[in-house]
């Protein structure tokens, strides 16, 4: 396996989970037999990669991979001869049995085009993944991504297996719909709880793992403050992830974001600005523009949404991930005589500024009459990890049996705005960060660099040169065929020779 990211070779995530099986887990694929491409290369893969689970549990995993029209009875078989016609004309049939257990596993069929008889036709075709342990059942409906079907195969395994489930308690003062992808993507992993910490319950439940603080509006309360604090205290991980202002993203509309947590933080070593970050490198927004009697949308650059071409750091948190965007981000700054270990994950390019709100934030702000100065880079997003002072005992508050400082160490991540969270802005990658995220507050850094496989671009520089270019793509296009062409040449050639030699 020769690709950069191990693409082809089972995780090492994945042989620890399939090494630790106490009981026997059976894996059913069942996927249609002869299906056209590129669905026939899933099936393949499918096939290998359960070899490879099987190999790697020493026979803990076993595995059937079933073409369900194989399983089909005479009297099924009778069924999909029986159409008829819904009230638009359509053919529909009766269910057959076999289709009927598949539904009721959640493995549901696939509407593919097939070319047969010389005509494009409809054909529906199974791609589902079933996995039994114990009395627990988890289903893969559709194989969609090859890419993630490693990582999503291991982590329902452990699901599974796993004795209890990580709670991850999160404070949000947002619309619950910018994040509904997120919020069900996390369901599937952890046990979500909305946590409201007020002062007739200023205690945080020691069955929370995890806390995330997530865009809020208004100022955090003090009892809500001293509870965190003392959560952190205790070893606890908190990721805070907090906006200078809050911006709707169709009316451009602003709102303050004072959330109250800037001298908590501080205590911790880091500091959040009160200004926002603006870069050259930065995402496009489609704005509609009026061209002559015509009404337009066009792509502009909007320098409020920085844009990462690759995280920083040689970690597992940000290996693979490039391309992300940190909408009105506010810039973070560290101690760094700071007890904690605390690192940077993502930052501006060089050709980045600061804004200080209020200012114009409309994507229609002419650029070209604006005389900016880079001041850049700026920091992100932060991770910081050890032992942290508490902020209200040494702030003298009264906050009974407080702990004044952490008496293990926590693990905290902080982020210079949410809305990078959001659905319609972060999308597959923001969604990839905030899980990796949340595996290294949980301390489970086993699956970050499988959930990235594949996701890693390797585009070429920007300031290459014309010669570079032009190298680079005709030695992909002659080069490497010519190579190929040269080596049977003299392979060739040697065993001409070796054949002469022993004929003499």
């Amino acid at each position: 396996d020769l690709t950069k990211d191990a693409i082809f070779t089972l995780a090492d995530a994945s042989k620890e989970t399939v090494e630790n099986l106490e009981d026997q887990v059976t894996i059913s694929a069942y996927f249609t037999a002869d299906l056209p491409p590129p669905y026939a290369s899933y099936s393949r893969y499918v096939r290998d990669l359960l070899h490879e689970y099987r190999a790697a549990s020493n026979g803990k995993v076993a595995f059937e991979f079933i073409d369900p029209s194989s399983q089909e009875t005479a009297e099924d078989k009778e069924k999909k001869k029986e159409l008829k016609r819904d009230i638009f004309g359509r053919p529909v049939r009766e269910a057959t049995s076999v289709e009927q257990e598949l539904s009721g596993f959640g493995v549901q069929p696939v509407e593919i085009r097939v070319l047969e008889d010389d005509q494009q036709q409809t054909k529906r075709a199974y791609m589902g993944v079933v996995i039994r342990y114990q009395e627990s059942t988890e289903v893969i409906p559709v194989v969609q991504n090859i890419a993630t079907l490693e990582y999503d195969i291991t982590t329902l395994m452990r699901k599974m297996t796993r004795t209890k489930t990580p709670v991850l308690g999160i404070i949000h003062d947002h619309e619950e719909s910018k994040i509904q992808k997120l919020q069900v993507t996390l369901s599937q992993n952890y046990e979500v709880r909305n946590l409201e910490i007020t002062p007739d319950n200023p205690v945080i439940d020691e069955s929370v793992d995890v806390i995330l603080v997530v865009g809020p509006q208004g100022a955090i309360a003090p009892e809500a403050q001293a509870a965190l604090d003392q959560f952190i205290m205790n070893g606890g991980s908190v990721g805070f992830f907090l906006d200078r202002v809050h911006v709707d993203m169709r009316t451009f509309e602003v709102k303050d974001a004072a959330h109250g947590l800037n001298p908590m933080l501080a205590s911790y070593g880091i500091n959040i600005g009160d200004d926002m970050v603006a870069d050259v490198e930065s995402a496009q927004l489609s704005v509609a523009q009026r061209r002559g009697f015509m009404v337009v949308n066009m792509p502009v650059q909007y320098p409020f949404m920085p844009m990462v071409a690759q995280l920083e750091g040689d970690n597992a948190i940000s290996h693979g991930l490039g391309n992300m965007v940190f909408p009105y981000a506010a810039p973070l700054k560290f101690d760094e005589t700071s007890d904690a270990e605390i690192k940077v994950l993502a930052k501006s390019s060089e050709k980045s500024w600061t804004e200080t709100y209020p200012t114009d934030l409309m994507p229609t702000r002419d650029w070209s009459q604006q005389q900016v100065g880079f001041s850049g880079p700026y920091n992100l997003a932060l991770t910081a990890k050890g032992k942290f002072k508490s902020f209200f005992a040494s702030a003298g508050a009264n906050v009974p049996d407080a702990l004044t400082e952490s008496k293990n160490d926590g693990r905290l991540v902080v982020v210079g705005t949410s809305a990078f969270m959001w659905d319609q802005v972060g999308g597959r990658l923001g969604q990839a960060f905030v899980l990796n995220l949340i595996d290294w507050l949980m301390l489970d850094e086993g699956l970050l660099t499988m959930r990235t496989r594949g996701m890693t671009a390797a585009p070429l520089e920007k300031d290459i040169s014309d010669t570079a270019r032009n190298g680079v793509k005709y030695g992909n296009m002659l080069g490497v065929p010519f190579l190929f062409c040269l080596y049977g040449l003299i392979r060739w050639r040697t065993r001409e020779r070796r054949r002469h030699t022993v004929h003499i």
